[in-house]
Parts: C-alpha cells; structure tokens; sequence
C-alpha cells in the first residue's frame, strides 16, 4: 500500500524542470504506469510533508494538480485540482521522477511513494489546452499562443531547462540532456486519440528540432526555419549544436579539437552562435578572435549574437539579413530579394514581432562561455 501520484500540467512541468536541473534526480521512461495505477485515496497530510520542494502546500489557495484516470479516484479535497483523463493514452505517456541513487522517496505515510509526471508529448497537449483557454478569454491571440506553444516541446527537446519556480525571470540550466527527440513527440500525438487540442500540437510538433541550447536560441530557430507568412525567413534545414567534422587538411591548422555552432549549415558555409551575454573580457575576447579563426581556415562564414541582436525587431531583422546573404551564394540571389522583402512586409513584420514577444526571455540567458 502506498501513494502514485501522477502530476498535471504546470506542478506536472515543474517536477519535470526540477528533476533535469537536478544531478540527484532521475527521469525514466513509465511504459504503462498509467494502466496499472493504485489510485486509493490521498493522505494529504503524508503528502504534504514528503513532496519534493516547491510542491507541498497543498492548499485550497495553492492547490496541487493531479492526473486520476476514473472518475470515481478523482479527489474531491479543495487542496486538489483533480484532472480527468478518460481516453485510451499511449503506452509512453508519463516519466517516473526517481532518485539517482536507488533510494526510495522519504515518504511518512503508509507504504511507498512513487512520483510520475507527464512525458513531454502529453505535456505539450496540456499546455495546448491551457493556452487556448486564455484564447477564449482574450488574455492571448492565436498567433501569439501558438508561438509560445513551441517554446515547450524546443525545452524538451533541447539541452536547457527553465527555472522551475520562476520559469520566465529565473536563470535557465544549461548543457542538460533532453527528455524527447522531435520523433518521439510526433509518434505520440500520431497515437494518441480523443485528447482536446491534437491538432495544434501535432502542428506545434512538426515544427520542432533538437539540439537548443537557450531560450534565446529557439527563438532564432524558428526565425530561421518558419515560412515568411509565420515572419521567419525560410532557410534551408540547419544542424542545431552539433560537432564540425574538421576537414582532413586544416587539422594542423585550427586551434581547437572540437567545436559545436548553435546553427550550421553545411552546404552553404555559414554558422551562428548566440554567445549569451557579452563577451568583454580580454580572455573571452581571445577566445572570440580564435573561433573565428578556426571557422574562417575551413571556409565558414560565422555570425556571432548576442541578447543585443535579438531583443528588438529593427535589431533582429539586421541578423537575419546578414545570414540570408550569406546563404544567397549558395541559394541564389532570388532568396536573398524574398528574404529581404519578408523583413519589411507589413504582415510578416507583425508576425515577428509576435514571435518576438512569446519567446524573447525577459532576462538574457547567463550560458556557459566558450
């Protein structure tokens, strides 16, 4: 006899941040939890003194969201915010939140306690959901919702998590493994059936790359792959933080082992780094000048950023103008004038601005230097 407890939505997203950011926590895949869960009746106060950090108030002012798959297991406590979920789920549908070590939750109550959160595709169906309720209630735009829906599953799928209890002033982490591949999410919402807001997450799905390294970056990402109609710039498919295989016959030339562009494409020659704040020590300024050195011996043109370059529409624009010439040597001229009149059109410059918007971070993103 023990508690499972299967987080939603936003505590849900929470555990999901704590435990990526957390060396002692694990996430591992909870292939059918949900077809044998034992959801007897809560102990509240056993559950409130055992949870992880940030999710033990269990109060009526700041109630705990959770998933009961049976009408009749959902709680009827005001320290609960039950959520149904009656249709037939994929297999893969939720995470189990373990410790590293092996050892069991400290729990007080009787039994065991075993954490599980949503997996990352039905996490991007609950914030579908949650977004268009704020549509409904004019708090958002359809634009602007779906743009910051992207945000999540570019989370998922990349290298950062935000801050758990603070996720749009708190620092972000950095260089952490992701909980999805585009793959798996799009596998997921194929399967899944009879959920509220399939298709706009199967859309927000198809759009999605691995590899983002900062809020920052998915921002550039999708203002590098949306069409112009979306106020990207329609570039041809990049590798996002992915290793340079160095040319046999620079190898005695460049200074460093390995290096790993935020963006790069490699047919055309180019690459962009978002460096994360300014690089103003003489060191990091060192560290600058050899980078590009390496990138300019094997024939790549690179186009570092920084917060400076994305924070405003005129500032962003002039970005993506400088890689859109860049990829016209291999793309041709013509892209170059269709890139260059999407960057002033009324509408796709409203777009952008939008984009600009949901997914900018208040606060520039601290990562790691080169």
């Amino acid at each position: 006899m023990g508690q499972e407890i299967f987080l939603a939505g936003s505590d849900s997203l929470k555990l999901t941040r704590a435990a990526r950011r957390d060396p002692d926590l694990l996430l591992v895949p909870a292939e059918r939890a949900h077809l044998s869960a034992d959801q007897g009746p809560l102990d509240l106060g056993a559950l409130r003194a055992s949870l992880p950090e940030g999710l033990g108030e269990l109060s009526p002012a700041h109630p705990l969201e959770l998933t009961f798959f049976s009408r009749g297991a959902r709680s009827e406590s005001a320290s609960i915010r039950s959520r149904s979920l009656l249709s037939a789920l994929p297999e893969s549908s939720f995470l189990e939140v373990i410790h590293a070590d092996g050892t069991p939750w400290d729990y007080v109550g009787s039994g065991s306690l075993r954490l599980f959160v949503e997996a990352p595709g039905l996490s991007l169906l609950r914030m579908e959901q949650c977004l268009s309720g704020l549509v409904k209630r004019g708090a958002l735009t359809k634009n602007a919702a779906f743009f910051r829906l992207l945000t999540f599953p570019m989370e998922a799928c990349g290298l950062y998590a935000r801050d758990p209890d603070n996720p749009a002033f708190g620092e972000c982490a950095f260089e952490l493994d992701p909980v999805a591949t585009p793959d798996e999410l799009v596998a997921f919402l194929a399967e899944a059936t009879r959920i509220r807001g399939l298709e706009r997450a199967r859309r927000a799905a198809e759009l999605v790359q691995g590899g983002s390294g900062s809020p920052e970056e998915t921002l550039l990402s999708f203002a590098f792959k949306l069409d112009f109609a979306l106020g990207g710039i329609e570039t041809p498919a990049f590798l996002e933080n992915e290793p340079i295989v160095w040319p046999e016959e620079v190898r005695g030339l460049i200074e460093h082992e390995r290096m790993r562009p935020d963006f790069y494409w490699p047919k055309h020659g180019t690459a962009s780094e978002y460096n994360g704040k300014e690089h103003v020590s003489e060191e990091a300024f060192e560290e600058d000048q050899r980078r590009i050195r390496d990138y300019q011996t094997c024939g790549i043109s690179v186009f570092p950023a920084s917060y400076r370059n994305v924070k405003t529409l005129p500032a962003l624009n002039g970005y993506l103008a400088r890689i859109a010439h860049s990829l016209a040597k291999h793309e041709g001229a013509d892209y170059e004038r269709r890139v260059l009149r999407a960057l002033s059109d009324e509408g796709a410059l409203h777009m952008r601005r939008v984009l600009l918007s949901q997914m900018l971070p208040a606060v520039p993103s601290e990562k790691p230097g080169w």
